[in-house]
């Protein structure tokens, strides 16, 4: 646990308190810090143990949840690929489950995944027999390894997200591509919901970034910022669905924790059901203003690729 708020990318004590942020699953109460320097922000204090607020159930979807994913995966796997005109060795740190990995040997890659336990890469491993590593990105060994290196929903967990991306930025060839998906905080979702925004999940996100803030990352890294884009069906239309329920003043995240198996029950109370209808009503709009959001370059998770220089 770190005994000051430096900021974690360019390690100055010039941060300021922004928000008090409550976490919707344990109750306690963290701060989001602002780094003056360079812009990032950042949770405070950095809880000692983070497995304390992982509930098991943690982001454990149904099967048409999954089978959604799967297919929003295999859709940015062939973008990737068409956009990289050929194919090469790819690394994902934090793969999960396998679902972006098993997509990407699908189209001819050379895969390997990394997990933080053997618990997190059975799966990977067992089910869909694909090469997934425990530890950090240490383990791996040789420099320059990889074209192609993903990190999509992961930066934001780390305490030391730099550390992270300059281990990655040896591990790249030469001209090799770095993709980073996290939250974007110069988002319209973030500007709404501010603290009750879902995406800011504080403490299980550490690191909260804008685009300048991962500009800023990537270039101490020594990788040069290439492309951003906005896009993203997983998370964002679902995201405005939830901004406004915790807004109305219902319980903090509860579209969520039903979609992950959690409190499906409250939909047999009246509030519950009355959420749940709202739930269903809010599914157009959300979409159209999470289109818009695109467009204005404001959307609520960004997918940014960096490459090492040649």
């Amino acid at each position: 646990m770190n005994s000051a708020p430096h900021c974690p990318i360019c390690e100055q004590a010039n941060t300021v308190r922004e928000l008090d942020v409550r976490d919707y699953l344990t109750g306690k109460m963290f701060e989001l810090q602002l780094c003056r320097e360079c812009g990032f922000r950042f949770t405070w204090p950095e809880p000692p143990n983070l497995e304390d607020h992982y509930p098991q159930s943690y982001r454990h979807y149904g099967a048409l949840i999954r089978a959604f994913f799967q297919a929003v995966h295999r859709r940015r796997v062939e973008r990737w690929t068409r956009e990289r005109g050929t194919t090469g060795n790819v690394l994902e740190v934090g793969c999960g489950h396998g679902w972006m990995l098993a997509a990407l040997r699908k189209r001819g890659w050379n895969v390997v995944g990394l997990e933080r336990t053997d618990e997190s890469a059975r799966h990977a491993r067992e089910v869909l027999g694909l090469d997934v590593h425990v530890g950090d990105v240490d383990v791996l060994g040789a420099e320059g390894q990889f074209d192609l290196i993903i990190m999509n929903q992961v930066l934001e967990h780390l305490a030391d997200p730099m550390r992270r991306l300059q281990a990655s930025a040896r591990l790249l060839r030469p001209g090799g591509w770095l993709i980073v998906g996290v939250p974007n905080l110069d988002s319209w979702q973030f500007r709404y919901s501010q603290e009750h925004w879902v995406q800011l999940d504080i403490p299980r996100h550490l690191g909260h970034f804008t685009p300048a803030a991962l500009d800023g990352a990537l270039q101490r890294a020594g990788l040069q910022f290439d492309h951003i884009r906005f896009p993203n069906l997983e998370y964002d239309p679902f995201g405005w669905t939830q901004a406004v329920l915790n807004q109305l003043g219902f319980e903090q995240n509860l579209a969520l924790s039903w979609l992950t198996g959690q409190k499906r029950g409250k939909l047999l109370t009246p509030v519950g059901f009355l959420a749940g209808v709202l739930t269903v009503l809010l599914a157009g709009p959300s979409f159209v203003l999470s289109v818009v959001s695109w467009i204005a370059k404001a959307g609520a998770i960004m997918e940014v690729r960096a490459s090492r220089p040649k």
